[in-house]
């Protein structure tokens, strides 16, 4: 990522600092997404079951955690849930295919 100056949302003096300032955030969080995607894919060495890859427990106790989090920044806990809901399921879908794939016998 590049350098970057951050200003602060009351000290930007045009459109070109806010959108900057918003391109720059966006970046930081699709960075952020990816290392997460590299945590996930990591994880499915560990799981011993479809049950446990998709993990229904965590999902849903991670949604809760999610809201709470939401709700702290002001933001509308609805709409963060169903962003993570969106994005967990593809991940999921994404380990599955990992750990299914890492379950065939292999053939030498």
């Amino acid at each position: 990522m590049e350098n970057h100056i951050t200003i602060a949302p009351d000290k930007c003096t045009s459109m070109l600092d806010i959108r900057s300032q918003i391109d720059h955030i966006d970046q930081q969080v699709v960075c952020l997404l990816g290392q997460r995607y590299l945590y996930v894919q990591a994880a499915s060495a560990f799981k011993t079951s479809e049950t446990a890859v998709r993990a229904p427990e965590r999902f849903a106790t991670m949604l809760t955690q999610r809201r709470t989090w939401a709700t702290e920044n002001g933001l509308n806990p609805e709409v963060i849930e169903k962003l993570f809901t969106d994005l967990v399921n593809h991940f999921i879908d994404e380990e599955m295919k990992k750990w299914q794939a890492e379950q065939k016998p292999r053939i030498n």
